[in-house]
């Protein structure tokens, strides 16, 4: 699965076969998609510095506009006695909630691959991460510039502007790009509880987008804005207690009619440890609010059960519901993830939406496997 060479390069790569049936959809949108896919992480240690890359590609037997070879990550790690230096493409995640990540507000979905899905986009960035001598750590990152954002085709059920073309060059609403700006401040506790907190400002361009209309053709338009957030994470005996809150401030509103507005989520994981033999079951339930109008996660619970079998080939099952507590949207999914060797994994998954969106009524069945060389 992976190469070691004298302990400064290591490769892990993998091609695969996804596939996705569309069994709910609209009358005159595509019945499937079927692609190739490959992925190469690459990590390469010189002169006590760190190389990382990871490159995806994907070729869809069919639907040529989710063809892309992407350099998705590809950043250098500069480390020092109390702080390391990244410069280059990378991807920063950011959360700690299950159905929604409401902080995860500094790379952009990959709507190419997957709109379901999270798969995000790399971006240019360089930063700073800061280690104190409480073993909290600060840090910072700039990004340079926002990349164009691709939809699939018309065809495709995921295409959200009807029968209007789509021109992938951004707008921005204070018209010159400028960078964007994100600090966080993470510390663990272990001693009185056990606990992961982190703080974070955001300045620059909102995760979310809008759809600019002229005559017959959409581009999508980024705003600025100001975000002030929190998740973390407490242990309390066998249950993971979590949070997710940030409070947006829109700092440019010459296109649009916008207010300030907040999301917060909170939930709890439980697992029953060994209740067949060695398998685990963990219980997890969520809440979001919101008056965000850009979310559909503004007044929702979620419910959702994890089955590990804690076997050879690390196979979960996951099966969760998200419903809207005010309306008759509900969105639900069950999947398995496993090995069926050393070398090949699987996944598989079903997805079902009903509410009012493009999308309408939608129901999808997805399986996916990869061989690891």
């Amino acid at each position: 699965m992976s190469a070691l060479c004298a302990n400064e390069l290591e490769l892990k790569s993998y091609i695969g076969y996804e596939y996705k049936s569309y069994l709910k959809k609209s009358v005159d949108k595509r019945d499937y998609n079927s692609a190739l896919t490959f992925q190469n992480e690459l990590k390469y240690s010189f002169d006590n510095s760190r190389l990382y890359s990871k490159i995806d590609i994907i070729e869809d037997t069919d639907e040529s506009q989710r063809d892309y070879i992407d350099l998705t990550e590809f950043y250098i790690v500069v480390p020092s006695s109390n702080f390391d230096f990244y410069f280059g493409k990378r991807v920063i995640f950011l959360g700690s909630l299950e159905a929604y990540n409401i902080v995860d507000i500094f790379n952009r979905q990959n709507y190419q691959r997957d709109s379901l899905s999270e798969y995000k986009k790399g971006v240019y960035l360089i930063g700073i991460n800061y280690y104190f001598e409480d073993d909290s750590r600060l840090n910072v990152y700039i990004k340079s510039f926002e990349e164009d954002i691709k939809f699939l085709s018309e065809s495709s059920p995921y295409y959200p502007f009807g029968a209007n073309t789509y021109d992938k060059k951004l707008l921005f609403a204070n018209g010159n790009e400028q960078p964007s700006l994100l600090l966080t401040y993470a510390k663990t506790y272990d001693e009185y509880i056990t606990a992961d907190v982190c703080y974070g400002f955001f300045y620059g361009y909102d995760d979310h987008l809008f759809s600019k209309k002229s005559g017959n053709k959409y581009q999508s338009m980024l705003f600025q804005s100001m975000k002030f957030f929190t998740y973390d994470t407490f242990v309390v005996g066998a249950a993971l207690l979590k949070l997710e809150a940030s409070f947006t401030k829109i700092q440019d509103d010459a296109h649009y009619d916008l207010d300030d507005f907040y999301d917060i989520g909170i939930g709890a994981e439980y697992t029953l440890e060994r209740i067949i033999g060695n398998h685990n079951l963990g219980i997890i339930v969520e809440y979001y609010k919101a008056d965000d109008p850009f979310t559909f996660f503004d007044n929702d619970l979620f419910f959702a059960l994890r089955y590990s079998l804690n076997d050879k080939d690390s196979s979960e099952f996951l099966g969760g519901i998200v419903k809207d507590l005010q309306s008759d949207e509900v969105s639900a999914y069950a999947k398995y993830e496993g090995r069926l060797s050393d070398m090949f994994k699987i996944s598989a998954d079903i997805r079902y939406l009903k509410g009012e969106n493009y999308l309408d009524e939608h129901l999808r069945l997805g399986c996916e496997i990869k061989y690891y060389f």
